[in-house]
């Protein structure tokens, strides 16, 4: 990492602490009495730790190092996913909690701010560094050198301190921005199980259809390209989770709705996994694309499949897919049109809102990246600012 700052080995800051090793009958899928919380690398989310779906282990298997204390970091050290190994979230407070095998937890060390060294497994250099380190292995897996051979810009205590607090007040931000996204997401959901109620139980009698019977799939058309090939545009570039790139030229020009084909969101859900788009765009072949007859159908279809349970539909686990022979048998209790197109009207406003909030929400995502660059490279603060203070 190029910095103004002197690097060094993350080694010299940081202890590396391996997950709990356990057979199938040392777990349980509840808590009983003498066993404690699990994570996974599943609990690992947008750079934080979920404290929920988790496996609960015989405590004898557990060291006492082993439990997670404010500061610690959990990494994904193992997946049959490259996107899924490296991703972290920090532990806010101690807490009866452990890992498993598949993870591994940093441990900084007193001559390290804890926040300063979470924001630094957010830098590019450490994603790229660690699928560098992975790539052409038979299994992705973090082996201690990976981690202890970054190089990390070590600033004094003190600045460390001010850039953890800027970055952490972008954060704080972002967080609120997603929660008024969240809210305006719990009042759609509300709005659609007043009107169609829960369409797994069908309470209204409605007649069933496959969804190859209510929509068009496009997935002949879809073209992938890689990032190499890519040229810089204007154009969306789409894959599972919404924008990849912008690249110069479209293959749709149409309303349509995406649906996630492959991913470990299709389990996690920590996003919606079927959006809607409209104009001009690209899309690779990690996404399924419907054309619908009518816009309040397409939009209906959304709030079905992001609301329903379809892991039915799911194939593997390791890499989780939706294939389109099983997304075109989905059976989906179908409302009249009449019914559909009130619902549209309802959250048309709410949608359009939520569009605001999401493109002021990706406005602040690269404020603080630029942020995070800038910061370890040494660019916000230097030594001699804080000695003249």
């Amino acid at each position: 990492m190029i910095s103004k700052y002197e690097c060094y080995p993350l080694k010299n800051f940081i202890n590396q602490i391996r997950g709990v090793s356990y057979k199938k009958n040392q777990i349980s899928e509840k808590p009983i009495d003498g066993y404690i919380p699990l994570l996974r690398a599943t609990n690992i989310q947008n750079g934080e730790i979920i404290y929920q779906d988790v496996l609960y282990v015989d405590s004898s298997l557990v060291k006492l190092e082993q439990k997670l204390r404010k500061g610690d970091i959990l990494i994904a050290a193992s997946s049959g996913s490259k996107e899924v190994v490296g991703k972290s979230g920090q532990a806010n407070e101690d807490c009866e909690y452990t890992f498993g095998a598949f993870c591994k937890l940093i441990r900084p060390k007193q001559n390290i701010n804890a926040d300063y060294l979470r924001h630094f497994f957010n830098t590019d250099y450490y994603s790229r560094t660690i699928l560098q380190s992975i790539n052409g292995a038979n299994i992705n897996n973090l082996r201690n050198e990976h981690i202890d051979d970054l190089m990390i810009p070590i600033p004094s205590l003190e600045i460390q301190s001010k850039i953890a607090a800027l970055l952490n007040k972008a954060q704080d931000v972002i967080k609120c921005r997603k929660a008024q996204i969240d809210l305006l997401d719990q009042l759609t959901q509300s709005i659609f199980f007043e009107m169609f109620g829960d369409l797994e139980t069908n309470p209204n009698g409605w007649e069933s259809k496959k969804l190859s019977e209510i929509c068009q799939n496009l997935d002949s058309k879809r073209v992938p390209i890689t990032s190499s090939e890519r040229k810089k545009g204007i154009y969306p570039y789409y894959g599972a989770s919404g924008i990849v790139d912008y690249v110069d030229d479209y293959i749709f020009d149409d309303n349509l709705l995406l649906v996630s084909e492959d991913g470990a969101n299709l389990l996690s859900r920590v996003t919606p996994i079927a959006f809607e788009v409209k104009g001009k765009i690209w899309v690779n072949n990690h996404a399924h694309v419907l054309k619908f007859e009518h816009l309040s159908t397409q939009r209906f279809i959304k709030y079905v499949i992001n609301l329903q349970d379809i892991s039915h539909l799911i194939t593997g686990s390791a890499q989780p897919k939706l294939n389109q022979k099983n997304l075109n048998s989905f059976m989906v209790p179908y409302p009249p049109l009449e019914l559909q197109n009130e619902f549209y009207e309802k959250v048309e406003k709410i949608e359009e809102q939520r569009k605001v909030f999401e493109s002021s929400l990706l406005e602040l995502e690269n404020l603080y990246q630029a942020l995070l660059q800038k910061s370890f490279r040494g660019e916000l603060f230097s030594e001699e600012e804080v000695s003249i203070i």
